[in-house]
This record gives C-alpha cells, structure tokens and sequence, in this order.
C-alpha cells in the first residue's frame, strides 16, 4: 500500500493513540524530501515549569521522536513498514524554553536505507524561537 496523504494524516492523528491523546496535528509534508511539519498546542497539562510556564522536556522530545518518525515513513514506499519502524537511538539538545502556545516541529530525513534511517528536527515556538534540535535514527524490521 503506498502512503498517501490521507494514510499518513490518519497515521499521525489517529492510529498512533499518544499522539491522538496529546492533540499532535499535521500540518505539512513533502515527500520528495522526506520532510514532515506537525504542531502542537500547549496544554496547561504540558507545564513542567509552573512558576515560568513552560513545557516540559519530555513534550518537546516526545514530538521529535513522533515527527522524525513519521519523516521516516515518507522516506519507505510501503505503508505497511511504516508500522515497523522503531526509535534505536534519539537525541535532543535544549536550547531555549518556549515561551508561545503552540510547538511546530520539522523533521527531515537525511539518510534511508534499508534497515536504518536517520532524521534531523527542530522544534520551534510559534515566535519563531529555536527550541530544540534532534536526531534519530529508525530501524525497520522487515
């Protein structure tokens, strides 16, 4: 089955129940270069910091993780592997809090072999704010 936009919005928002519970969102995509933008408002739930008002940590990974996953699934020509791809490695630098209400994060593939594809993120703020970079890399089991 070849993944199409209407697979790939379901896979995103629906299928995955985190995501679905959390209120991730597509917002973009180009399959040429294995690109994916998805958003998330801030739910006062997602305060790690109360007294700054800032989201926690593990919010702004956990899209890294979710948006690099979904980039690698554009990079596959089957939608059915997309179900066997799964975090190996991830990491995630901090660099500001944010401070909008909503995170927009890009992931792009940069490497997708057969077994293993690597990403790159950057989580945003809707002001434009840097907030993190990520990397991962997906092992597909086929």
């Amino acid at each position: 089955m070849m993944l199409d936009d209407v697979s790939l919005k379901s896979l995103i928002e629906e299928s995955i129940p985190l995501n679905k519970y959390l209120g991730v969102k597509l917002d973009a995509f180009d399959r040429e270069s294995a690109q994916v933008v998805t958003r998330l408002e801030l739910r006062p739930e997602y305060l790690g910091n109360v007294l700054r008002k800032m989201p926690h940590g593990g919010i702004i990974s956990f899209l890294i993780d979710t948006t690099g996953g979904a980039a690698a699934a554009l990079s596959l020509n089957d939608l059915a592997y997309a179900l066997r791809l799964a975090t190996i490695d991830m990491r995630v630098d901090y660099l500001k809090p944010a401070r909008g209400k909503v995170l927009i994060t890009t992931a792009r593939v940069m490497r997708s072999g057969w077994r293993v594809i690597a990403v790159r993120s950057e989580v945003h703020d809707d002001q434009g704010t840097l907030l993190a970079l990520g990397s991962n890399v997906f092992n597909v089991s086929r």
